[in-house]
This record gives C-alpha cells, sequence and structure tokens, in this order.
C-alpha cells in the first residue's frame, strides 16, 4: 500500500532532506491564500500550502532567504505532478528552483534551464551548499 502525501513527507522525503544536510531551521511551510472552486454553482475557497521552502542564511539577524521549492506529491504519483503547482509558486516566492517529489523520485524546473528535469533519485537531491552556488549563479 502506498503512503498518503503527509506519509511520504514524513516517512521518505524528511529523512533524505536531513540526510542530504537539510535541517528544520532552513525548511519552511508557508501557508498560501487559496484558490476558490465553483462546486455545484456555489464558490468554495481552498486552501493553499507550499510543502517546503528551502531557505539560505544570507545575513546574520535576518530571516533565512528562500531559494528553492519543494511540492510533495502521495508516493503512487509521478514525481512531476506537483511541478506545475510549484511553478505557480515560484514568482510568490521568488524563488528560480522547484522540486516536486514523490518520496523515492523528484523532478525539478529551473529558470537557468528552461526545462522539466524527471525521474530522478531522491537521494541525490541538491545539499544547501549545491542548491546556494546554484542560486547565485542565476541570480
Amino acid at each position: 500500500m502506498s503512503r498518503d502525501e503527509k506519509q511520504t513527507r514524513i516517512e521518505l522525503i524528511n529523512p533524505v532532506l536531513f540526510e542530504r544536510g537539510w535541517t528544520e531551521a532552513f525548511i519552511r511551510e508557508e501557508r498560501t491564500p487559496g484558490g476558490t472552486d465553483i462546486i455545484d454553482g456555489k464558490p468554495r475557497k481552498r486552501k493553499g500550502r507550499t510543502d517546503y521552502l528551502l531557505c539560505m542564511p544570507v545575513l546574520d539577524g535576518k530571516p533565512p532567504l528562500p531559494v528553492a521549492l519543494l511540492e510533495a506529491k502521495s508516493e503512487d504519483k509521478l514525481p512531476s505532478l506537483g511541478i506545475q503547482q510549484a511553478k505557480d509558486y515560484m514568482k510568490r516566492f521568488n524563488v528560480p528552483i522547484v522540486f516536486s517529489s514523490n518520496g523515492n523520485l523528484y523532478a525539478e524546473y529551473a529558470e537557468d534551464t528552461g526545462e522539466i528535469k524527471d525521474s530522478l533519485p531522491l537521494s541525490i537531491i541538491p545539499t544547501p551548499a549545491d542548491l546556494r552556488k546554484r542560486y547565485e549563479s542565476i541570480r
């Protein structure tokens, strides 16, 4: 039985991020304004949330700077399924790189390449140092 999105985050994605050097101090979850769906002719508001906003320290005493975003999906979904959703958040958070993962594989879209890379092993997701270097080359 495959894991739902919450289980995928807790059991698969979080451990890999921590192994790759990410700490809770530099991973944020952000609430975002949700959209509105019309169901049976009635508006219904949706809640929005970024799963992982990956941040870097820049200046002492200042909040960390968001550099990338990771959207989680349930284990049975394709890793690229969340890329469009993550791309929608790119401008809101001013990040040049987004990822989507099903806990086993991940997909990536970045401004520097303009391409989606798909089905990469989650075990090689960029470390904070790798992502910082890439971010600085883009911005």
